[in-house]
């Protein structure tokens, strides 16, 4: 243990082994595998005093299976097993020592547990409508940021739809499932295949359309005039009884949440045919 101090106190009169004993990482020092040193942070992180610490083989051997036969980066067992600390291990060998530097990166093993979790949540979650096939609302506003940010880009048109459809408020729900499915069917019948279709609500879709500007989409409501749309509410049992469209298309310094917020403006499809 004397050599050891006798090493730190001499480099720049003492101020290396001030720095480590300051020092927020744990470090050790071993001569011909047994300890000589080891700083005050080690120490505490290993619930041990000072007293404890020697060069007994014994004591060596408890010390390097807890730091040293393990992982690069290691969970530190404690005697509170609530306390989780994880540790990142660095080695420096020179002439007469073996210098262990552990730098604790518990926060970043928490940071990337919770990462991870939610990742497999996000996986366990079905992207589509299970009723209606149609892309859920964050997948949906996902592709819809990515189609903005090639619009602003390469300044690409890009519009968008949304269509409400209006029910009975007692309406069952087999018959309301059936009528949202049809009416789902006819959308994906008549748009492009590059048109993406998601759902803000169970009543309520969202269809983007790539490479279209504001007059063509209107064009595009002609569609929802044909008979083949005005069949869906037609008289019977789990029929719509009316609908709202409302347009919008991409201008420079549009977001997604912008861009949607502007197709809360309903047209009035009268007054275009």
């Amino acid at each position: 243990m004397r050599n050891i101090r006798t090493m730190f106190e001499s480099l720049s009169g003492g101020w290396g082994q001030q720095a480590l004993a300051l020092l927020d990482v744990g470090v050790l020092v071993l001569e011909e595998q047994r300890v000589q040193w080891a700083n005050p942070y080690l120490l505490s992180a290993l619930e041990l005093e000072f007293e404890d610490l020697n060069s007994d083989l014994l004591v060596t051997t408890q010390l390097t299976s807890r730091l040293l036969e393990t992982d690069k980066v290691f969970q530190l067992a404690l005697g509170n097993e609530s306390q989780e600390r994880w540790f990142k291990r660095e080695h420096i060998k020179t002439p007469e020592y073996d210098v262990y530097f552990f730098h604790e990166c518990s926060e970043w093993v928490a940071i990337g547990n919770e990462c991870r979790r939610l990742r497999n949540d996000l996986n366990a979650l079905s992207p589509k409508n299970a009723i209606t096939g149609a892309i859920n609302y964050d997948v949906w506003t996902h592709f819809l940021e990515g189609h903005i940010s090639r619009s602003r880009r390469y300044n690409n048109p890009l519009s968008l739809l949304r269509i409400t459809y209006f029910y009975q408020e007692d309406i069952d729900t087999q018959s309301f499932e059936h009528s949202i499915q049809q009416v789902a069917f006819f959308l994906k019948d008549k748009l492009r295949w590059a048109d993406q279709i998601g759902m803000l609500d169970n009543k309520t879709f969202l269809i983007s359309l790539p490479e279209t500007n504001y007059a063509s989409a209107l064009k595009l409501l002609k569609k929802f005039n044909g008979e083949q749309h005005l069949a869906l509410f037609a008289k019977g049992g789990g029929r719509p009884l009316s609908f709202s469209i409302g347009v919008a298309a991409w201008a420079k310094g549009d977001t997604a949440v912008k861009i949607l917020h502007k197709t809360r403006q309903d047209v009035d499809l009268a007054a275009l045919f």
